[in-house]
């Protein structure tokens, strides 16, 4: 909330607005202290903006207008959670990428001398959403789509946020490229493809394929599919994690 522009103002008021002791005192309230974040400002006698004082004099009058929120933004490259929208939010931005594919597998052929290349993976999927959060507080579940590699499985993870407050989304991970073999190279995996966003739903770039001693390269776009490998059954490279970045303001 927003400190009244205009009108009865008082010290209660003030800690409603940015916490405080029990028993609070103005001196409690200097900017860059613990209760009122750095920069603030309020708008004494209707006009402003005036930084809230780090030290020295310090009046109510300082407090017109002035609100504890700050907009900013935060990113996930990894793992799952919960993100409660902060107090004081109006809108709330929210960006997915799903995990790349991983490359496929180089190969060789010994009676041609021959390399074959693996096909690169697909990149992973973005989608993004605004929607009004009306003051805040609501709660978002995210998980953030890992990229695929030989360890835990060739296909990209998506990444997803659902919540009451807007659609499910999901930005689908990149399918894997596929492995070479002698005589054959291999084709590339297809990008991922994204639901639930009411800004943009955009597919992740497919993989290119191998080609005679190369590998395919990853679809490029977001989340990047790992390469393929060249010759003598060589992996892959792995395709790149996802993330989930929310913004407030």
């Amino acid at each position: 909330m927003t400190l009244p522009s205009s009108g009865p103002l008082s010290l209660s008021d003030i800690q409603g607005e940015f916490g405080g002791p029990g028993s609070p005192s103005l001196g409690d309230y200097y900017a860059g202290g613990a209760y009122v974040p750095p920069g603030t400002v309020g708008y004494p006698d209707g006009g402003g903006p005036v930084a809230i004082p780090t030290g020295g004099t310090i009046s109510i009058n300082n407090f017109f207008g002035a609100t504890a929120f700050t907009p900013g933004t935060v990113t996930y490259t990894s793992s799952s959670g919960t993100f409660t929208v902060p107090s004081g939010t109006t809108t709330i931005a929210i960006e997915i990428v799903g995990g790349a594919g991983a490359g496929g597998s180089g190969s060789y052929d010994f009676s041609e001398d021959q390399a074959y290349g693996g096909g690169g993976g697909g990149g992973g999927a973005k989608s993004n959403t605004s929607a009004s959060a009306s003051g805040g507080g609501q709660s978002l579940s995210w998980a953030v789509g890992r990229g695929g590699n030989y360890t835990d499985g060739l296909t990209g993870v998506a990444s997803t946020v659902t919540g009451s407050l807007i659609s499910s989304m999901s930005g689908g991970g990149g399918q894997p490229g596929n492995s070479a073999y002698p005589g054959d190279d291999g084709a590339g995996g297809a990008g991922g493809t994204a639901s639930g966003g009411n800004v943009s739903n955009t597919s992740g770039d497919d993989g290119s394929g191998g080609g005679d001693g190369y590998p395919g390269y990853g679809g490029s776009n977001y989340s990047t599919g790992g390469n393929g490998g060249v010759g003598h059954d060589s992996q892959g490279d792995a395709g790149a994690d996802g993330y989930v970045t929310f913004t407030w303001s």
